[in-house]
């Protein structure tokens, strides 16, 4: 069954992969002239076919490896991000199809497809849960604050877009470069298919690991950056002796290294696509957005940015904090114990209650509203990977 689930979600990817630019596509013809609106209009059709078919199929993949395992899959970063993958695309058809929005495609089903292939860099080998996650909390903590974040990355890609709607009627210099960062950071698509390449590859470099008690750290991209204890010259890429440099002593854990290492190569890929494609366009990526979304209502795309907040924040309350608590209570003895990933999972909760309650009490619209959903989902972001990346903590398991 672990072989089955594995074949069901590359289906699955491949869905996510094939509905993403059917849905660009479609939004580049509907840019152009009005005898082209037909075919663009029939590309938008199989597009959100395609992401129906991606969901169903890695709901199918996640049964299946829990069948196979005998354990819920949630306990590890490939699990983890790939549900969350899916929890992105699952919230996208729902609202796509409640608010007849398909343009939302082209700037929703990137992030899920970016969400996956990110979880696919991690090894996806079943291992034994470690006692802290023998629980039926487990299904419940993950799930339902992946569901949560999954229905706050819908609400991000409405923000962008109507945050790149509106862009000629206010245009601040940082409102500029913010906009343009976030163009920066999907370009790690590029990046996560080159990832995945090695892997597909069985590209493998075994580098000495004192860190953990390991003894060998195994990579399947090239170790630029090593364990503790590693030389230069145990390995090799492109005629250079790897690794450059080891990890710093503050990162802790026996996976810190090759975690550290697959974050550096990411942002520094990232960079060369986006100046790369930037090169090529011979434009700031914002006015190409801009340019793509002009036709649209922005009171729509506000209203479908708010709505995936408030579907999203009862879901991430209750898995993220509620459901952890008392997790956290029954294993470690305590309800919090300000664990990074705790503080971090309460700063996102904070953002997303000031956004509500300004929404709600104030009348919070538009603009600001826009930059508070889309900047909630960096932190989400950051909460996710930079947290299991960078700080060691309870969670580090994970």
């Amino acid at each position: 069954m672990i072989q089955v689930s594995s074949y069901l979600f590359f289906g699955a990817f491949a869905a996510y992969v094939a509905s993403a630019l059917l849905y660009v596509m479609r939004l580049t013809l509907r840019r152009r002239d009005p005898k082209y609106f037909g075919l663009a209009d029939r590309l938008g059709n199989n597009g959100f076919i395609a992401a129906i078919l991606g969901v169903v199929l890695q709901g199918m993949a996640i049964i299946a490896r829990w069948i196979g395992s005998g354990q819920v899959p949630m306990s590890n970063m490939f699990e983890y991000m790939s549900f969350l993958g899916w929890s992105v695309m699952l919230f996208f058809v729902i609202l796509s199809a409640w608010y007849k929005l398909p343009s939302l495609g082209a700037f929703v089903a990137p992030v899920g497809v970016v969400v996956i292939a990110y979880a696919s860099v991690f090894p996806t080998e079943v291992k034994p849960l470690v006692p802290a996650l023998q629980s039926y909390w487990l299904p419940l903590h993950v799930s339902f604050a992946a569901l949560g974040e999954g229905a706050f990355a819908v609400s991000f890609g409405a923000a962008l877009m109507y945050l790149l709607r509106v862009r000629k009627e206010q245009s601040s210099p940082w409102e500029e470069t913010l906009l343009e960062f976030f163009f920066c950071g999907a370009m790690l698509t590029g990046f996560l298919v080159l990832a995945l390449g090695f892997k597909v590859a069985g590209a493998s470099y075994e580098v000495t690991n004192m860190a953990g008690g390991l003894g060998i750290l195994e990579y399947t991209l090239p170790p630029f950056i090593g364990p503790i204890g590693s030389r230069p010259g145990e390995a090799s890429f492109l005629g250079m002796d790897l690794p450059l440099m080891t990890a710093p002593v503050w990162m802790k854990g026996a996976y810190a290294a090759r975690k550290l290492n697959t974050l550096v190569l990411s942002a520094l890929m990232g960079l060369i696509l986006y100046f790369g494609v930037r090169l090529i366009a011979r434009m700031p990526l914002r006015d190409l957005g801009s340019k793509a979304v002009g036709s649209m209502n922005p009171k729509l795309l506000d209203e479908v940015s708010y709505r995936g907040i408030a579907v999203g924040f009862p879901l991430f309350t209750l898995g993220g904090l509620v459901f952890a608590m008392i997790w956290a209570q029954k294993a470690w003895g305590a309800y919090w114990q300000w664990d990074p990933k705790e503080t971090w999972a309460l700063i996102t909760w904070l953002f997303y209650s000031g956004y509500l309650h300004m929404r709600i009490v104030r009348g919070w619209e538009g603009r600001p509203a826009a930059w508070v959903s889309a900047l909630g989902f960096v932190i989400v972001l950051f909460t996710l990977v930079g947290v299991n990346l960078l700080i060691s903590g309870l969670h580090s398991y994970a």
